[in-house]
């Protein structure tokens, strides 16, 4: 696995250039959560969900966007992940899996009739599969990627290990 993503501490996230999509789309990635992603925030926050990447639709993913979202879950010390999406601006999300920190695993967001299909599997297996309907698609769309928060910044340099397939 070749690139590391980092977001600074006190950022959101790392500076990148858009990069639209057109028509269908299917993203796949390789991931891996290192150590920097154990984090404490206190009460208030450590439940606001980070986001990993995903696809936003025109005009603005606050209104129509379907994405992979995580936080870290300090009793169990592990990596949850989550849908993440807006559908006509309202803001929904549901759990997905738990991956363990420095562990590879494959994430997928596959865009299909019914929706939008976000899996997660550990080598061969599937650990997460959840459909996400409403979200309404426009021809052109553009990548989420990598962020920190919520409202609060990254309390440190955060490191991911993230190889688009």
């Amino acid at each position: 696995m070749n690139n590391i993503v980092i977001i600074k501490k006190g950022t959101h996230a790392p500076f990148r250039l858009p990069k639209f999509l057109m028509g269908e789309h299917r993203l796949a990635a390789n991931i891996i959560f290192t150590s920097s992603c154990r984090y404490d925030i206190g009460l208030a926050d450590q439940a606001d969900i980070n986001k990993l990447f995903g696809i936003g639709y025109f005009p603005f993913h606050h209104k129509n966007s379907v994405r992979f979202g995580w936080r870290y879950i300090i009793d169990k010390d592990v990596i949850e992940i989550m849908a993440y999406w807006y559908v006509d601006g309202e803001r929904k999300w549901e759990h997905v899996c738990y991956c363990s920190i420095d562990k590879e695993y494959m994430f997928m967001l596959i865009m299909n009739d019914k929706g939008h299909v976000l899996l997660v599997y550990d080598e061969n297996t599937q650990l997460g599969n959840f459909t996400v309907t409403g979200v309404k698609k426009t021809l052109i769309a553009y990548l989420l990627r990598l962020y920190f928060g919520g409202n609060q910044v990254a309390p440190h340099n955060i490191k991911v290990k993230m190889d688009f397939l």
